[in-house]
């Protein structure tokens, strides 16, 4: 196992040669694409972008590994370095970042919808078909009815042409999202990782992983952790193959389901599911927020009974909305990350009027990430503009766009929960919820509701990976300059090898015939349905869901001044926020038994005994990642519905 997860000697950085691994992270990227359409979207038998680690790149760098340690023997000079298997890390995990069912996924299947689904009755060409920003999606008629019924091909030069130009629209605006991101980070990372020395938790493991020595491997903790996993999924895989084998499936129970009668039947989708790597990851988290959460994930289920029992209607953005009083506890976080590194935010800002040079773990200087910044974010706002949105609101909504971002990367970097969803909380959602739909012209809420693609859910957000990466970097003594241009290369390729595989796939398959899963349709049905209802019911503001995210932030600031005056209560600000999410309907379960666990191992044993056992419920979670996902390639390549180690 490899040393304690903190600052080494940065006295000296190497700055490596990487071209290696940004070509074989170049090769991978379509591989790693295919993989994920065809897990997520076309058979929708399991996810790997839902979680905070991705299993799929997870699995590749320990392929990686161990043919390092082959080639180490025989051909020393092939082996790849540390600094090559963070790059490849890094690279696909934006690739899978950008694959996911929550940016380009969703993207995709918006950008056709409309001239698809446009029916008399639903009335969609006389109601919203003017406002339409053209030059964002495909309209023409024969491109659109081969996308959803297959059987052809995309290499047909009008084929190609339709989709050209959204596409490579599309590219730059997830390019220029990103590298905003890639500077923030910049700007931001000597405030947490050199003063603040917050932890990246979830670093923890692709960072052992790239270790050289291979000292991860040799723990029996790990070993033993890795076979309870691998044991675990090892018999559900053959039970999904073959029915006659027992099952040990922990997956499967509700407790929504005996609870029929009013008001208990307010408590919505509840399963109770036990999945080992959640178990995992949560053994790594603080106990104030394991506690937190669970303890939060009750509450939110005793406010929807209580306000059934009120007569109140309970429901999506409804009573005692979740999701908006989520939105104000993200807000209050990052409001509150901002204030308290708003001196290193004006030394940042000196510096990079005085163009002083680059830190030696930072990727690039503070001038290059304060150009870099303003440039992207006037590439998106240019984009946004020409596509309908007013200046003022295109500013507003990246404002809050960058903001949730913050956050998310805060609460990666101090904690590392497993999930971080977010769902329907979006600026487009806030912002017209908050000024009241009769506040915005047809054509920007059509163009909001394009943007919705990259704003349904935060569960595979980009900037996280990148903050943790240049974290690895600096624990390993590797100058991160090259990394800064393999990330851009990283997202301007995966989406353009997206587009293809999709369309490849989508064009011989049916995106409505054998590709046919919610992930195809449902994303339209949402966003085209609430345009819909903006566009032929304009209400103004809604005043309960100004209340819930005042209350969110109010609430969140109070937890804040509690746990300083009292540094003995276990409930933290996050758990409230993350306890409101999908997401969080699959985890509570695990992370309750993660707690409970720890909490025994840390009062009977002691803080030694939870640091040696670190190493099992790492291997908890490698076991699922490796196991599981190599039962996701044999459902691709045999067709079947395989075992799914994670449902979220």
């Amino acid at each position: 196992m490899a040393a304690p997860y903190g600052d080494k000697d940065r006295a000296k950085r190497v700055r490596p040669r990487i071209w290696r691994a940004v070509v074989l992270s170049l090769v991978l990227a379509p591989l790693h694409t295919y993989w994920l359409i065809n897990l997520e979207v076309a058979r929708c038998t399991g996810f790997s972008t839902t979680v905070s680690i991705f299993f799929n790149v997870i699995l590749t760098i320990v392929a990686l590994a161990a043919i390092n340690c082959v080639l180490r023997r025989l051909w020393p000079r092939a082996a790849l370095t540390r600094a090559e298997l963070i790059t490849v890390y890094i690279m696909l995990s934006l690739v899978t970042a950008l694959a996911s069912i929550d940016m380009l996924d969703a993207l995709i299947c918006l950008m056709p919808y409309a001239h698809w689904h446009a029916t008399p009755e639903n009335r969609w060409e006389e109601v919203f078909f003017d406002y339409l920003p053209r030059h964002w999606l495909v309209s023409d008629p024969a491109a659109v009815q081969a996308f959803y019924a297959g059987g052809t091909t995309i290499y047909r030069m009008d084929y190609i042409r339709a989709w050209a130009g959204p596409v490579v629209l599309w590219a730059v605006f997830v390019v220029a999202l990103t590298t905003v991101m890639l500077c923030l980070n910049v700007l931001i990372r000597r405030r947490w990782m050199d003063q603040e020395r917050l932890n990246y938790p979830i670093a923890l493991m692709p960072y052992d992983l790239t270790d050289p020595s291979g000292g991860i491997f040799r723990s029996r903790g790990l070993w033993a952790g890795f076979a309870v996993a691998a044991l675990y999924d090892t018999i559900n895989g053959f039970h999904s193959i073959w029915p006659i084998i027992p099952t040990v499936n922990l997956q499967n129970f509700r407790v929504d389901v005996h609870l029929r009668s009013a008001p208990w039947d307010a408590i919505g989708y509840t399963p109770l599911a036990l999945f080992p790597f959640i178990v995992g990851l949560g053994y790594l988290l603080p106990q104030e927020l394991l506690v937190s959460f669970w303890v939060f994930f009750l509450v939110w289920k005793a406010e929807k009974i209580a306000a059934r029992a009120f007569g109140l209607p309970v429901g999506f953005h409804q009573w005692p909305f979740l999701d908006e009083q989520a939105f104000g506890c993200y807000a209050a976080i990052a409001l509150y990350a901002l204030w308290a590194m708003r001196e290193h935010l004006k030394q940042a800002w000196q510096a990079a009027v005085e163009g002083r040079p680059r830190a030696p773990d930072d990727p690039f200087s503070y001038r290059t990430a304060v150009i870099g910044a303003t440039a992207g974010v006037l590439v998106l706002i240019a984009i946004v503009v020409h596509g309908g949105l007013p200046v003022g609101v295109a500013l507003a909504f990246f404002a809050i766009y960058y903001l949730i971002a913050l956050c998310v990367t805060r609460m990666r970097a101090q904690f590392g929960p497993p999930t971080h969803d977010m769902h329907f909380s979006g600026p487009d959602h806030t912002l017209t919820s908050l000024l009241g739909t009769r506040a915005f012209q047809p054509r920007a809420l059509t163009a909001l509701t394009y943007l919705y693609a990259f704003n349904r859910a935060y569960r595979s957000h980009p900037m996280p990976h990148q903050l943790e990466t240049i974290k690895m970097c600096q624990r390993a003594g590797i100058d991160s300059q090259g990394l800064a241009l393999a990330m851009i290369g990283a997202v301007a390729w995966g989406a353009v090898v997206y587009f293809w595989t999709y369309l490849h796939m989508a064009y011989s398959l049916g995106a409505e015939h054998k590709m046919l899963s919610w992930c195809t349709w449902g994303y339209g049905a949402e966003a085209f349905g609430r345009l819909q209802s903006w566009l032929t019911a304009p209400a103004g503001p809604r005043i309960p869901v100004i209340g819930a995210v005042i209350w969110g932030f109010i609430s969140t600031v109070g937890l804040m001044g509690l746990q300083a005056r009292y540094v003995w209560l276990p409930l933290h600000p996050l758990g409230y926020a993350l306890s409101t999410g999908h997401s969080a309907q699959w985890t509570y379960s695990s992370l309750f038994v993660a707690w409970a666990i720890k909490s025994t191992i840390t009062r009977f044993w002691g803080h030694k005994a939870y640091q040696r056992a670190v190493p099992f419920f790492l291997g908890l979670v490698l076991g699922e990642f490796i196991v599981g996902g190599i039962w996701t390639i044999v459902g691709i390549f045999t067709g079947r519905a395989t075992f799914s180690f994670w449902r979220g």
